[in-house]
């Protein structure tokens, strides 16, 4: 379907991620992809995702393969980064991760270097809202406090949802804290969890601090079969007028499992191009909401691989907004039980679907897991009189219980992966000593 719009005003944007398993990150999957970009006929950005510096054979150093990427691309910035003007008072920003094999633990974080964010603050600095900008951002992964809560389990197991998920507290708040001061970045795209918009929770709408304005953040999936990981393959397009601004969904696929045929493209959310407009609206108590996705779409439920978030409730069952009186007793045996605490050290946990998981106490978005399904099968949560301590008590097996204490930082999620980079180099010193070991019992 053509959307009107001349072609000097449209723009191609690759999120990274650029290869299946097994090829991604190298000069030859670099090439291919070119080609398959310049394929669509239009001027075209890119970004890395976590996976386009996993060239590990090719490559010894991270500067080594985002080199080849730059080259392959002929991207001339620093950081991998871009800004396009696109149309009037409208830009196209996107950011690049550096690292995979420097990352301190997962590899597959998406880091956004200092430099980086001290570019991206200025750019949003040169384009006030105030001016009329709209301001569309392009990231792999999204940032904390997305309100995006359709995650990929492994992501949230390993801390890396989300941008600069693993570098502290600050950092990785900082991208969502700069759109709500900034007031003008109407739209962010991101992807790295190979997922569907065919989620409730697959785009996000968190207000700014300006009246009317708004980021809608945007979950983009995957075309290819391969790395798609709920076998629902969609892009996005986004088209904006002097009016409106409207996100679709575009299907690359014409059935889902139930066998219910779907639509080329999809309208999911439209909301006004200014902000002066968004503020009367506002004014008037209204606010763009996303458009309800169909019935026979929308994916309700995951597997192992789908994690649902949450967010702290007053209706919750055992909700304690403060620290005090933080002496609790859950009994998880209630299929469906939801229980959160803040702790008294500042941190928030929560209990859902059999997982304790740590969540960030601004935001609420999950930052990582404290315990597991089998560690929490079968016991009872207890916050200590301490208010830090967490008590996992099992009542069949005394000797079974667990506490779990918070490490130096305050807090209580665990590192689970360690980084893949490290893990290859000792394979490959393990099958150096076997095939020396081989060569020396021939001899």
């Amino acid at each position: 379907k053509t959307l009107p719009g001349s072609p000097g005003n449209t723009r191609l944007v690759s999120l990274g991620d650029l290869g299946a398993y097994g090829s991604a990150g190298t000069t030859s999957n670099f090439e291919f992809s070119k080609k398959f970009l310049e394929g669509f006929g239009m001027p075209f950005n890119i970004i890395t995702g976590n996976h386009d510096l996993e060239g590990m054979t090719e490559f010894t150093t991270d500067k080594e393969n985002f080199a080849a990427w730059k080259k392959a691309f002929d991207v001339s910035s620093p950081h991998g980064t871009f800004s396009q003007q696109i149309a009037e008072k409208t830009l196209l920003v996107g950011l690049s991760t550096e690292q995979f094999r420097d990352n301190k633990f997962s590899s597959h974080e998406v880091f956004i270097s200092d430099p980086q964010l001290e570019w991206f603050a200025s750019v949003l600095k040169a384009h006030p809202a105030e001016e009329g900008w709209n301001i569309v951002t392009f990231s792999h992964a999204p940032p904390m406090g997305s309100q995006l809560r359709h995650l990929n389990s492994v992501h949230v197991k390993n801390t890396c949802a989300w941008l600069n998920h693993a570098q502290g507290t600050t950092r990785r708040r900082t991208f969502y804290r700069l759109a709500r001061e900034h007031g003008g970045v109407s739209v962010w795209c991101s992807g790295h969890f190979h997922l569907s918009h065919d989620y409730e929770d697959s785009m996000g709408i968190v207000r700014g601090h300006h009246p009317g304005s708004m980021t809608a953040y945007a979950t983009t999936g995957v075309i290819g079969h391969k790395s798609c990981r709920d076998g629902r393959r969609q892009s996005r397009i986004i088209h904006g007028d002097a009016e409106t601004i409207r996100i679709f969904s575009v299907n690359h696929h014409e059935t889902v499992s139930n066998g219910v045929h779907v639509e080329p493209l999809r309208l999911d959310l439209s909301f006004p191009s200014s902000l002066a407009a968004r503020a009367r609206l506002s004014a008037l108590g209204e606010f763009p909401k996303r458009v309800p996705l169909p019935e026979g779409e929308k994916i309700s439920e995951g597997d192992e691989w789908w994690f649902s978030a949450r967010t702290p409730q007053q209706g919750d069952g055992c909700y304690l907004p403060t620290s005090e009186g933080s002496l609790d007793i859950v009994d998880q045996s209630t299929p469906g039980a939801v229980c959160w605490w803040h702790m008294k050290n500042g941190a928030v946990v929560g209990v859902h679907d059999g997982l304790l998981v740590e969540y960030d106490d601004e935001t609420l978005a999950p930052v990582g897991l404290v315990a597991a399904k089998d560690d929490v099968k079968d016991r009872r949560v207890e916050v200590a009189e301490d208010g830090v301590t967490l008590i996992l008590r099992s009542e069949s097996n005394p000797e079974g219980t667990l506490e779990i204490l918070p490490r130096d930082d305050g807090s209580y999620h665990r590192v689970f992966q360690e980084n893949k980079w490290i893990r290859f180099l000792r394979e490959q010193s393990r099958a150096k000593s076997a095939d020396a070991a081989a060569a020396t019992s021939k001899n």
